[in-house]
């Protein structure tokens, strides 16, 4: 046996584990021993302090972490944030932010909604929707095997957040009448039944 390379294989396992661990923990937006969400990028960061959150855990199979909050927040008001980080052997199976918006129309009962605003900034992309008059805002962030998806009623975050990203943005919609639900679901308690993300099929070498 080659224990040379045996051992060189083990030092190499170990340090790539090492730092998947540490890819998986930097993916995450928010700290709930910190009570913390960070948005944006380092160099100008938007931080809200969650204080009154709704913290609950999803775990599951093809899931590294997976997390949901909602916040009545002092100075952002309602927000609620779903993040899931993937198992690196697992793949969406569509578009995650498309899943995501599809679910919170169908769970709130939604219909004749219009995008009126998209924009994407790196990671981000921010859309605001239309229904019956009112307004709501979507954020979403990707980054490897993580997908974060924020529902701001208000749009104070996201005027926030895009403006720390794009200077010149102008927001038109923030000071008109803006939409209030509830929503309080999972993509991952859903999976099950509308298969949103699924393991890779195994290849083995004949």
């Amino acid at each position: 046996m080659d224990y040379k390379f045996l051992k060189n294989s083990i030092v190499f396992l170990t340090i790539g584990l090492f730092y998947a661990g540490c890819s998986v923990q930097s993916q995450s937006l928010y700290s709930h021993k910190n009570g913390t969400l960070i948005l944006g990028e380092k160099e100008n960061p938007v931080v809200v302090k969650v204080e009154n959150a709704d913290y609950k855990v999803y775990p599951s199979w093809c899931i590294d972490s997976a997390y949901t909050l909602n916040e009545k927040d002092s100075v952002y008001g309602n927000l609620f944030l779903e993040s899931i980080t993937l198992d690196f052997r697992c793949h969406w199976n569509g578009l995650p932010s498309g899943f995501f918006e599809y679910n919170f129309k169908l769970k709130l009962k939604l219909s004749d909604v219009k995008t009126v605003e998209s924009i994407e900034v790196g990671r981000y992309t921010f859309r605001t929707f239309e229904v019956n008059g009112e307004y709501y805002s979507i954020i979403s962030r990707y980054l490897g095997q993580n997908e974060t998806f924020i529902v701001d009623y208000e749009g104070k975050l996201y005027d926030k957040l895009l403006k720390s990203l794009k200077k010149d943005y102008v927001n038109k919609y923030l000071n008109k009448k803006r939409f209030y639900g509830f929503y309080d679901e999972s993509l991952v308690r859903k999976n099950m039944f509308n298969g949103y993300y699924s393991k890779e099929s195994e290849k083995f070498d004949q």
